[in-house]
């Protein structure tokens, strides 16, 4: 065993995550466009505007500053709880070693098709779609010695 981390991912992790991808993408380019648009015909029409039209325009200032990080929250919440509690990581020269609880799985390198380094964490990914988060915060000063060991691994 070369490493070896307890994977611990939590909802605030996915949506850290989420959002700084979201707002790093052309979505959120758009969403930043659509505020600023929805907080000036606010500012313009409020007073002159029905009532049903005035909540219309609230909603539509409090739609991606408020409900939109809500909804990425629950997203994430969900995410984390499809994590096993107790996961275990272990990469040696064998390939992966995955533990959960009394569940274990050992995945070969050959197995692994990416390492990403996405800032916020690495992703393991592997054939078939899936893949392994490991956030900084569990990687510590490990993470640029771990990037490159499975680099070498999957060659």
């Amino acid at each position: 065993m070369e490493y070896r981390f307890q994977i611990k991912a939590t909802p605030l992790d996915f949506f850290l995550m989420s959002m700084k991808k979201t707002y790093r993408s052309p979505l959120g380019v758009c969403n930043i466009i659509f505020f600023a648009a929805s907080v000036l015909l606010t500012l313009k029409f409020y007073k002159v505007a029905p009532p049903l039209a005035q909540a219309g325009l609230i909603l539509m200032c409090i739609v991606i500053p408020v409900l939109q990080p809500v909804a990425v929250y629950f997203k994430a919440r969900e995410y984390a709880r499809a994590i096993p509690q107790g996961l275990t990581l272990e990469a040696g020269t064998g390939g992966l070693l995955v533990e959960a609880g009394e569940q274990s799985e050992r995945i070969g390198w050959n197995k692994v098709s990416r390492v990403i380094d996405t800032g916020d964490c690495v992703v393991l990914k592997l054939t078939g779609g899936s893949g392994y988060f490991l956030f900084n915060r569990v990687l510590g000063d490990k993470k640029r010695p771990f990037i490159d060991y499975a680099n070498k691994q999957i060659g």
